[in-house]
């Protein structure tokens, strides 16, 4: 009887020990029962499943980086495999931030690669030399200055002065009024429509409608040689001779009748014609001293059609050209104010603007300019100065 007892008793424990700790395999197949709950079907998974996974608020976002770049997504081309919203890495951004450029590293890596611009402006600091910044942006001396013709023959560069810097060899040309490609390429020597044209940045969708304003680099084109000169004009002298110093509401004539004098007095010439500026480069107009004759009135020294009228707080500075027909043009630079507008037609002598300090000039004069099919020429060649 007690061995009985003895037995039922170990028999009562077992059931009861198995029914409190189940073996691994009984374990591993115990799911979750189906169920329903506001009427849609649960599943058989585990608990474990179910309490790890992340509720609505806690899903993963994108990268900062992208969140802050998406707005300017659609203003940014992608350069090969180079996403244009990637974040650089320390290295890129201090050589791009090296470059000078505004906002180098901190633009997307793609807009640096593959740029949108065919151009860059630049801001001189402490220390800077006109060969320091070409070799910085990987041009020649003498492409920096072609682009820049107002650099004085001493290469003096002052903290905060900005230029225009090609992203290659090769000249910049901002469009003008009627500006198509072929009229454009026509200017220069060593240049083909084509090349202009590919020439991604340019981002050219028509040569024939050209957007008044924007700029073009024209890869490896070359200023055209000056033509021979003239022979001597006939003109007409102011009494005694010499520079003239007179006052007077308009400009004097002058040349053979194409050309006039844009102003009615200055002091003399402070740079001539063809003067070196290093690189192979020269000054390419007259430099007329206007010292101590502030916001002189400025004329047009032929007739003909205004092209272009730019406010540029670098090079020429505040500028006008006039196309005079038969392939001969004028610049005049260093406004304080101009009073034409591009398309305006204008007759010898019309006023043009009011003379100043705008741009790359050390003291107040008018730079003057005249070209013939795209060459530039000697003013002296064709006025009296």
């Amino acid at each position: 009887m007690t061995v009985h007892l003895v037995v039922v008793t170990l028999a009562v424990l077992a059931v009861t020990f198995a029914a409190r700790f189940p073996s691994p395999s009984e374990a591993t197949a115990a799911t979750t029962p189906q169920f329903v709950f506001s009427g849609v079907a649960g599943s058989a998974q585990s608990r474990v499943d179910t309490y790890f996974r992340a509720g609505p608020s806690l899903q993963t976002r994108d990268s900062i980086t992208a969140l802050v770049a998406r707005p300017d997504v659609a203003s940014v081309r992608s350069a090969g495999a180079i996403s244009p919203v990637s974040s650089f890495s320390s290295g890129v951004s201090i050589a791009t931030a090296a470059s000078g450029e505004a906002g180098a590293g901190i633009k997307p890596l793609a807009d640096i690669v593959d740029p949108q611009k065919p151009y860059a402006v630049y801001e001189a600091s402490a220390g800077d030399t006109v060969g320091g910044i070409a070799k910085q942006f990987g041009i020649s001396v003498r492409t920096f200055l072609e682009n820049n013709p107002t650099v004085p023959e001493n290469y003096t560069i002052k903290v905060g002065q900005q230029f225009i810097v090609p992203r290659k060899d090769g000249i910049l040309y901002k469009v003008g009024h009627g500006d198509t490609v072929d009229s454009i390429v026509a200017q220069y020597d060593n240049i083909t429509a084509g090349t202009v044209i590919e020439f991604r940045p340019n981002a050219i969708r028509d040569p024939k409608a050209l957007q008044q304003g924007e700029y073009l680099l024209l890869p490896g084109a070359t200023v055209k040689p000056p033509p021979p000169p003239p022979p001597p004009p006939k003109v007409t002298t102011p009494s005694g001779g010499g520079t003239i110093t007179g006052g007077g509401s308009g400009p004097r004539p002058g040349g053979s009748g194409k050309f006039v004098f844009p102003l009615a007095r200055w002091h003399g010439i402070s740079d001539q014609f063809g003067s070196p500026r290093g690189g192979g480069t020269y000054h390419t107009g007259i430099d007329l001293d206007l010292f101590g004759m502030h916001h002189s009135n400025v004329f047009s020294s032929c007739a003909g059609v205004v092209t272009k009228v730019e406010y540029l707080t670098y090079s020429y500075g505040y500028h006008v050209i006039v196309d005079c027909g038969e392939g001969w043009t004028t610049l005049y630079a260093h406004f304080d104010q101009i009073n034409v507008s591009p398309g305006q037609r204008v007759s010898q002598g019309t006023l043009l603007g009011i003379s100043g300090l705008t741009g790359f000039t050390t003291g107040e004069h008018l730079h003057f300019e005249i070209r013939f099919q795209g060459a530039y020429v000697n003013p002296a060649d064709y006025l009296p100065f």
